[in-house]
């Protein structure tokens, strides 16, 4: 890179962003948001009360993508820092995955009615690798870019902060054409019919988003970094680079986080539309008000969370926010079964409703932490081994996003034959007390255990704001170095 071009885009990288850039890259994660919950939320239901799939051939469908990813991330993600084109490092990848994702993602919501027994199996696990695979190609390039445009320590946040406000619109845009449109009524969540409308209304958000992302990262190119030199082959940097990757404490200490909290989400996540159908018996409407206000929650923990950032560092408020998250999510099903939260009908929903809301404002200021410190450790990383790598960094923050619906996918469906879950019977056939009581333990308290991993790992992380900006300091000194000798040689 030459020495003029270089202070260009480390000028650019320290300017504020507007906010066009942030509405319409804030729009890339609708892919996100609803490719996430209609996966976390509806597939599980969707394949074993609808299809007729037993848990455990569900649960495993969803695990054997994520086997997959294992691999496909870090590849996919190094191949983004390095590619080099006309259109730049990350725009082609967004460009051309997003299509055959968007398709991929409307059949597995098709599933012919005639298929069953092993080929329905076969089905559903390749549909649900290719929405993986695509949902790769598109999020890594798309995520990695939004830790480029910007070196400020607090920007970052801010355009994080924008990003998880549109994964959010997208799980509310899933919800409410799901339970408020497609599968509404007593019956709706099991007519096999109305989930193929649903999958293909999905795919055309995933477009929209796709496309406003593309047109984000287009905007971004004068301030993104350029690729590192070549130094060998694919596969021998895919292994080096992995390797050394793990050998960056903060990416260690987030990455475990963030696993620890997709897999416990996952699992409630996949249990929830059977939590509060066989659980808290509730009706399809109020099931969908209920989602909703885990939805709504974080558009006011977003705000709440900016305003906490100016006084408290990132680790002290993802901690804090992981917390509050974790608390609303094990005390109803623990106080139902305990027989201090006697409410039904609506007074139920209500409380429900408040509880998701609060649970929602906690999520937002975790999220926003986590990712904004993954940016930061992105620049660690730079500062240790001199090479940008964003994308095989956020490779492992997407692995561990889509353990949501893989191994906690997995792990609901498990947790549904252990407790005797019968795959297609209707409510009135499954309210057996030690069932309905095990299904509380297993969507509620048992989630909630796993998800308090996160805060207990983020305790480990060090990076600080005023270690943060020396890092950059020394990193723009190396920098500036590297440029001279060039233009010198």
């Amino acid at each position: 890179m030459s020495a003029p071009h270089l202070d260009a885009s480390a000028a650019a990288r320290r300017a504020p962003l507007g906010f066009g850039f942030k509405f319409f890259y804030g729009a890339g994660a609708l892919v996100e948001g609803t490719i996430t919950a209609a996966l976390t939320y509806f597939l599980l239901f969707y394949l074993t009360s609808v299809c007729g799939m037993s848990g455990t051939a569900a649960g495993t469908a969803l695990l054997v993508g994520l086997l997959v990813d294992a691999v496909a991330d870090p590849l996919i993600g190094l191949m983004s820092d390095n590619l080099r084109s006309r259109l730049g490092r990350r725009l082609p990848f967004l460009l051309f995955g997003t299509i055959p994702l968007a398709l991929a993602f409307g059949l597995l919501f098709s599933i012919p009615a005639a298929l069953g027994g092993p080929a329905l199996v076969v089905y559903a696990t390749l549909c649900a690798m290719a929405v993986r695979i695509g949902q790769s190609v598109y999020n890594l390039p798309y995520v990695a870019v939004g830790a480029e445009v910007s070196d400020d320590y607090q920007e970052r946040s801010s355009i994080v902060a924008y990003r998880i406000s549109f994964t959010m619109l997208g799980t509310f845009a899933v919800i409410a054409l799901g339970l408020g449109l497609f599968m509404a009524g007593a019956d709706g969540l099991k007519d096999r019919s109305a989930y193929v409308p649903f999958g293909w209304a999905c795919a055309a958000i995933i477009l929209v988003g796709g496309f406003s992302g593309a047109l984000a990262t287009r905007r971004a190119a004068p301030r993104v970094h350029a690729p590192a030199p070549p130094e060998g082959g694919l596969f021998s940097s895919f292994t080096r680079e992995r390797r050394d990757v793990f050998r960056n404490r903060s990416f260690v200490v987030i990455f475990v986080a963030v696993l620890a909290f997709f897999v416990g989400q996952g699992m409630a996540g996949a249990l929830a539309i059977h939590l509060n159908s066989y659980f808290w018996r509730l009706s399809t409407e109020a099931v969908q008000l209920v989602l909703i206000g885990a939805t709504l929650g974080p558009f006011l923990g977003a705000p709440l969370a900016a305003l906490l950032s100016r006084w408290i560092d990132k680790k002290t408020l993802a901690i804090a926010s992981f917390l509050v998250f974790v608390a609303a999510q094990l005390w109803p099903p623990v106080a139902r079964i305990a027989g201090l939260l006697p409410f039904e009908g609506d007074a139920l929903t209500t409380l429900l409703f408040i509880n998701a809301f609060a649970g929602g404002a906690g999520l937002i200021g975790g999220a926003i932490g986590a990712q904004s410190m993954m940016a930061d450790a992105a620049d660690e990383h730079e500062h240790r081994f001199h090479v940008r790598r964003e994308g095989l960094f956020f490779s492992g923050l997407s692995l561990a996003g889509k353990a949501a619906t893989g191994l906690g996918g997995f792990l609901a469906g498990i947790a549904l034959d252990a407790i005797g879950f019968q795959a297609g019977a209707e409510a009135g056939q499954q309210v057996a007390t030690d069932f309905v009581r095990n299904l509380g333990l297993a969507a509620g308290p048992l989630p909630a255990l796993i998800t308090l991993i996160a805060p207990l790992a983020l305790a480990g992380y060090r990076l600080t704001r005023e270690r943060h900006t020396d890092m950059l300091a020394e990193i723009d000194q190396r920098r500036g170095k590297a440029a001279l000798l060039d233009a010198a040689g």
